[in-house]
């Protein structure tokens, strides 16, 4: 059977009925990964062996009837993510031959649920960019136009999910890194509520922003996996000590009907490429047609986003690349002279430039004489904007805005500062947001919207996303050439 376009949902339906083994399923994704990744790039390692022999094992149990809720179910993860006993390199030089020691939370989760590993996809360098150019090891193309980035930095699981090569995958959100690429791969990408998702056993970007989300083609099919990797974990210290939720209860008869959408003022103080403007004005219709109420609302704290994430996810940087000293682990230089030297020259040796970058500025604003008029003075802002933006839940129940403000360019172009603010927002107040696919461009490039909830309210966020889903009209079935 050929499985490449079925989702998560349709896939376990024929475990089930016993048209279609695990065995079969993943043999198909290494199939169309021996085709297409070589193109792609979204992969940087595939664990066959191992997957073949997982996928074998779930498909005893799916016989016996003893599997767990993603039972024999393919995932692509991204190479931030402890896997035991397996290489996690963030697509840095430094941690190339870096064996990881333990599971993360995520990956304990999956494993009890009978997921299949297919391998490690690409990403910016230590989740450090927009485009997934910044890697050590390869720059990932956009499935739909391979001369255009895919996003990032969750760049290699969008286009792996994108392109047919997993039915869905994990990717690390920092400032809109899983949901501006699905909505430039056409794919489904959700970041949580701060705290929702442990993040044990990922590496680190800046600390109060990142969130482990998610890729699949369908709000349900990212329900499903949400339903199983969020709960509690001691480990984490963030992390909400909630019990069990099924967010995959309701989507089924989610409907838009009563639901307050609010759009954003400041959308009409940025430049917006022409495709992605029609497509949201259709977006917009077709949620009003559903008996959703559209207003206006005010968050004048907007424009302070981009150097607000600048400030405060640099200065994090700085502090938690601060472990990386060739010394406990990861690169050692072979060219140091004293302890000193070593530090400088193991950095120097193995961390790319836009990781570099990152930590002179976040040292520069949390010097002693920047830190209260940067760093302070960061947060504070940042507190402003979370309260402007509860003050606008107080009239809407639902932020939506375009996923992106500009369509995916070039390699060695550049994307506007503003494009990804509405999104970046997200991170910065640790609100839920999810990405949707909504149409295509005149040149056949995938465009996407973007629902933001309140903190917590992640279950209303998959029913308004569910509902807008089966009204969008997009294509699910139309593959990249």
């Amino acid at each position: 059977m050929e499985t490449i376009n079925l989702t998560i949902e349709e896939m376990q339906k024929e475990f089930a009925k016993g048209a279609l083994t695990s065995v079969e399923a993943v043999k198909n994704c290494y199939k169309r990964i021996d085709a297409v990744n070589p193109k792609v790039k979204s992969f940087l390692q595939i664990r066959k062996e191992k997957a073949l022999k997982a996928a074998a094992e779930s498909d005893a149990k799916i016989k016996a009837k003893t599997g767990g809720a993603l039972e024999g179910v393919p995932i692509a993860i991204k190479d931030n993510f402890m896997i035991k006993g397996e290489i996690m390199s963030s697509a840095s030089k430094y941690l190339e031959n870096f064996i990881s020691p333990y599971d993360a939370d995520v990956i304990e989760k999956l494993k009890k649920a009978g997921a299949v590993f297919l391998g490690r996809t690409n990403m910016d360098e230590f989740a450090m960019g927009g485009s997934t150019e910044n890697s050590a090891y390869a720059k990932t193309a956009n499935p739909w136009d391979l001369e255009r980035i895919p996003g990032g930095s969750s760049g290699g699981s969008a286009s792996a999910v994108g392109s047919r090569m997993a039915p869905c995958a994990l990717g690390s959100d920092t400032g809109g890194s899983i949901r501006q690429p699905a909505g430039f791969c056409g794919v489904v990408g959700y970041k949580p509520s701060y705290g929702l998702i442990s993040r044990y056993g990922i590496c680190a970007l800046a600390s109060s922003f990142d969130q482990v989300g998610t890729f699949s083609h369908t709000v349900k099919g990212t329900a499903k996996i949400v339903s199983v990797i969020s709960g509690k974990d001691y480990r984490d210290p963030v992390c909400e000590p909630n019990d069990y939720i099924d967010y995959t209860d309701g989507l089924d008869n989610a409907s838009l009907k009563n639901i307050v959408i609010g759009v954003p003022k400041q959308l009409n103080e940025y430049e917006t490429d022409a495709a992605i403007a029609d497509a949201y004005k259709d977006a917009l219709e077709r949620i009003k047609k559903q008996g959703a109420k559209i207003i206006e609302v005010n968050i004048p704290a907007y424009k302070y986003v981009p150097a607000l994430y600048k400030v405060i996810m640099c200065a994090e940087v700085s502090a938690n690349i601060a472990t990386f000293d060739g010394i406990r682990y990861g690169y050692r230089s072979p060219n140091g002279i004293s302890l000193n030297d070593e530090y400088a020259k193991s950095r120097a040796e193995s961390l790319g430039y836009e990781v570099k970058k990152r930590i002179l500025f976040g040292t520069y604003v949390l010097g002693a004489k920047n830190y209260y008029r940067c760093y302070h003075q960061a947060q504070r802002v940042r507190t402003l904007l979370i309260n402007q933006i509860e003050e606008a839940y107080k009239q809407c129940d639902m932020i939506f805005t375009p996923a992106s403000l500009q369509m995916p360019v070039k390699f060695g172009e550049s994307l506007r500062e503003e494009s990804d603010i509405f999104i970046m927002a997200a991170n910065l107040a640790g609100l839920p947001g999810i990405t949707v696919p909504c149409a295509f461009s005149p040149k056949n490039a995938p465009i996407g919207v973007h629902f933001l909830a309140k903190r917590l309210d992640d279950a209303n966020l998959f029913k308004a996303a569910a509902a807008y889903e089966k009204v969008a009209g997009f294509d699910n079935s139309k593959l990249p050439m």
